[in-house]
């Protein structure tokens, strides 16, 4: 049986300030149309249902990306989202999902691939995938997806074409085996790479069995191997949980190129003949994106005139620039973005300089999304935090309790039902209540239209993660459940 693995635990740093910690890249849409995140799944699943999607997901994206699946109201049952305790790179989940999977179908075929890129034309890839998958249910190797470069790139890995795999090359694309894996290369070897096609972009795709990735793990991560299988074996009982913490705890902070491919002697690439993006930057919209006459991309809220070569988003202000060339110009309400293209790299290091700041622009947007609804920060300081939080109708946010917080809600739109400890207290509008620190409660919108209410918070410590859940209607994390498939975090 195949698998799909979608690697989606990526940092909200590249495409700053649209995306953030809370809201990383693969949540956004680049192209006009759906999320990254969704089009990887809408990509895939002709060939494997979304039930046997697994999304590997960091505890601070859980929440979104199930608000992903649910807004895509898909029949059948849905992915499984797999919550890691803490990131430690490609290595460990990929580790735990095979070791997952091989409980019950060892021969099971993991076809792996990332949240966050872009590949046309879909049936291409398809019969791409079908191919290598084919190709690593049968044979005990590691097989790799090498794009054949268009240009000599400097941002990506390469992988060093060996002999060919004859036997397994008469579909859509020639198989090889892998001499070596090379570095982002400086732009003379590059050039010398594209001149001499025995180099290929290095995609981070993947297909390999369970079983045939766990016995390379034992020879080449014996150790790790060793809590691997411990943790496995508690799958099911009330110590998984605690022991996916260990493991993590000790699992080494590697990806799986490092960690396995480079140290293994049975990996096969895949040459791969498709329109395969990994969109890096704001610079690398220039490859995917719309243009004017003047070579700009325009979104949103702006007004252009005499510009060339320009990257301009715009939010709820109106962004108007005149006379500006090969700039990146990007306003949200609460931060802006100005850098030529050449050095829109260096974008993670504004987010790194605001984290050791500790400014919440590094973390969050003002507005932020979660399965009940969403909230706005209006207004924040030492000790306090001012929300407009909205409910949708029929909603309600979990049964939960703070231990460093008071709340203040005061209704402003629409019924709420209040769950106070053994209390329940109907509100309406310009009616409010408080909430203690350490008291059990929830707030539900019983009605048809949306429940709006502005939340005061007070106390020492105001960060989204001060938070006890008892129960939640969206399998997120409760006193029960810490991390793994029906794991989460935020409120």
């Amino acid at each position: 049986m195949w698998f799909g693995i979608i690697m989606a635990g990526g940092s909200g740093t590249r495409f700053w300030p649209l995306s953030r910690e809370l809201y990383p890249k693969q949540f956004l849409s680049l192209d006009g149309g759906s999320s990254l995140l969704q089009g990887t799944i809408d990509r895939v699943m002709p060939l494997i249902p979304q039930e046997r999607l697994w999304i590997m997901v960091g505890p601070k994206h859980e929440a979104e990306t199930r608000r992903v699946l649910r807004l895509a109201e898909r029949e059948g049952l849905p992915a499984k989202v797999f919550v890691e305790p803490q990131s430690k790179n490609t290595l460990t989940p990929l580790a735990v999902a095979a070791a997952c999977l091989a409980r019950t179908d060892p021969e099971a075929v993991l076809a792996v691939m990332a949240s966050d890129h872009l590949i046309a034309p879909q049936e291409k890839f398809l019969a791409l995938l079908k191919q290598a998958c084919s190709i690593a249910e049968k044979q005990d190797v590691l097989l790799t997806f090498g794009v054949l470069p268009t240009r000599p790139e400097t941002g990506f890995g390469y992988i060093e074409l060996g002999e060919v795999v004859r036997e397994e090359s008469t579909g859509l694309s020639p198989v090889f085996r892998v001499k070596s894996f090379v570095e982002k290369p400086d732009r003379e070897r590059a050039e010398r790479y594209l001149a001499g096609k025995r180099h290929l972009w290095n995609s981070g795709m993947l297909a390999f069995r369970a079983r045939v990735f766990l016995e390379e793990l034992l020879q080449h991560q014996p150790e790790f191997h060793k809590a691997l299988v411990t943790y496995a074996d508690a799958i099911g009982t009330k110590e998984e949980n605690s022991l996916l913490k260990e493991l993590y705890a000790k699992a080494p902070l590697t990806s799986v190129d490092y960690g396995l491919l480079e140290k293994s002697k049975n990996v096969w690439t895949i040459s791969a003949e498709i329109d395969w993006k990994d969109v890096g930057s704001w610079s690398a919209l220039d490859d995917i994106a719309e243009k004017d006459e003047g070579g700009n991309i325009l979104r949103g809220n702006v007004v252009s005139l005499h510009n060339r070569n320009c990257i301009l988003y715009g939010d709820k202000r109106i962004l108007a620039t005149i006379g500006l060339k090969d700039l990146v110009i990007v306003d949200t309400d609460d931060a802006t973005l100005v850098c030529h293209k050449d050095e829109a790299q260096k974008v993670r290091d504004v987010v790194n300089e605001l984290k050791s700041r500790n400014r919440v622009e590094a973390q969050e947007h003002r507005t932020t999304h979660r399965p009940w609804g969403h909230y706005t920060i209006l207004d924040q300081g030492p000790n306090y935090k001012i929300k407009n939080v909205t409910v949708n109708p029929r909603s309600r946010l979990s049964y939960q309790m703070h231990l460093h917080r008071s709340e203040h809600w005061v209704v402003i739109a629409g019924t709420a039902r209040i769950t106070l400890e053994d209390q329940e207290i109907f509100l309406h509008v310009n009616q409010s209540i408080d909430i203690p620190k350490t008291t059990r409660h929830r707030i539900e919108n019983p009605g048809k239209v949306p429940l709006v209410i502005i939340e005061v918070q007070n106390g020492e410590y105001l960060e989204e993660d001060d938070i006890i859940r008892f129960s939640d209607d969206y399998q997120r994390q409760t006193e029960e459940t810490r991390t793994g498939p029906a794991a989460g975090e935020k409120p």
